[in-house]
């Protein structure tokens, strides 16, 4: 049976409720390693798209593995401060093994910081960029 995206993002949830950092499950022709980020953790809204009161929502990362801000096969990062986006933008990749996740922003504005630090290992819900909105 497939593992599903709602299956490990109710198991990084529990994970972090129990302080748990990695899990790893394996079974014939698939494997899943999530590792939660146990560093100091950012204030983020609940729902990433509503704008805290400097006017700003987080970029997270909905999977585990490590941060790209570029894709591999291009010099150029996919984001920089003070750039203008839209919503649903790719800001950054998760690299697991060999796939690249989309790191996508959550609503419209311009880069105001990228928070996680290229090659870094990152777990699910890790603030990633900071995008001011336009609001």
């Amino acid at each position: 049976m497939p593992i599903e995206l709602t299956d490990i993002a109710r198991l990084a949830q529990i994970l972090e409720r129990s302080g748990v950092d990695t899990i790893e499950i394996e079974e014939p022709g698939q494997s899943l390693k999530l590792v939660v980020d146990t560093g100091p953790r950012m204030a983020v809204s609940p729902t990433p798209t509503v704008p805290t009161k400097d006017h700003s929502v987080i970029a997270k990362a909905e999977v585990a593995g490590h941060f790209l801000a570029a894709h591999p096969w291009r010099d150029k990062p996919l984001v920089a401060q003070g750039q203008r986006i839209e919503a649903g933008a790719i800001v950054g990749l998760v690299k697991i093994g060999l796939l690249y996740a989309p790191i996508v922003a959550p609503a419209a504005g311009t880069v105001d910081a990228v928070i996680a630090e290229p090659g870094a290992t990152i777990g699910y819900g890790t603030p990633v960029v900071r995008i001011r909105t336009l609001s």
